[in-house]
């Protein structure tokens, strides 16, 4: 499915509250604008393919929580500019302004990229809200997932400039796919697992998405009983792929 977005979607959606700290377990958020101090204290994930900008000794020192973030070839440290949705949804910065969203510690939207992600849903095989994540629940559960796809390179539509006759104009418009697929989780034992600052036991599950158009997709999640710390997920077919592990958490 196709939808038209505004081209102000996406900077209403990612309107940050004003600078200020904000404890959360010991770790500062760093509560920003998006030229605010999560610019000032993450770094870039570029266009230039290789580059690894992440910084463990940085990550370390810093009062903020962060992730170590990988895509499109590239590697970067990024601190948590806000938390909502009592706890539930973190969203991390890059320097050049690239923002990935965490809902219960996995993706859920994506601002900044060549590719975004506008939103990540996910319900039972019915149809109705899951009683926790699904990322948390059992090996072997079945949900379904929706993925909402906004491109930030529009495309051209051509239609009569009234102001000149006969002439064409070019205008762009934020086009939306919507991708719905069946999700299925299996999961290993438990096994240590290197995070960028710690050696935790973890569980690595793998998602199985089966998509609507056919096509079949995995996503890697590690997880403990109360969290994911580390993924790498295509966000819908052929899509992005954004992989993180949580440096300092939450």
């Amino acid at each position: 499915m196709t939808v038209r977005a505004s081209q102000g979607h996406r900077s209403d959606r990612w309107q940050a509250a004003a600078c200020r700290p904000l404890a959360l377990l010991g770790v500062t958020a760093c509560l920003a604008t998006l030229s605010g101090c999560a610019q000032m204290v993450s770094s870039s994930l570029e266009d230039t393919f290789g580059r690894d900008d992440f910084d463990a000794a940085r990550a370390s020192e810093l009062p903020y929580a962060s992730l170590k973030l990988r895509h499109a070839n590239n590697t970067a440290l990024v601190v948590l500019a806000t938390l909502g949705g009592n706890g539930r949804i973190a969203r991390f910065e890059s320097r050049d302004r690239g923002i990935l969203e965490l809902r219960d510690g996995v993706l859920s939207a994506t601002s900044g990229f060549a590719r975004d992600v506008a939103d990540r849903r996910e319900q039972s095989t019915t149809g109705r809200a899951l009683a926790r994540p699904a990322w948390l629940m059992d090996s072997g559960t079945s949900y379904r997932v929706s993925v909402s796809a906004l491109s930030p390179y529009p495309r051209q539509l051509e239609r009569q400039d009234a102001a000149s006759t006969g002439s064409q104009r070019q205008d762009t418009v934020a086009v939306m796919h919507v991708h719905e697929a069946e999700a299925h989780l299996e999961c290993d034992a438990a096994a240590p697992y290197q995070l960028p600052l710690a050696e935790l036991n973890l569980q690595h599950c793998s998602e199985i998405l089966r998509w609507d158009d056919g096509s079949t997709s995995t996503n890697e999640l590690w997880r403990d009983d109360t969290r994911v710390w580390a993924a790498d997920m295509t966000a819908w077919p052929d899509g992005p792929r954004f992989g993180w592990e949580i440096a300092k958490a939450w």
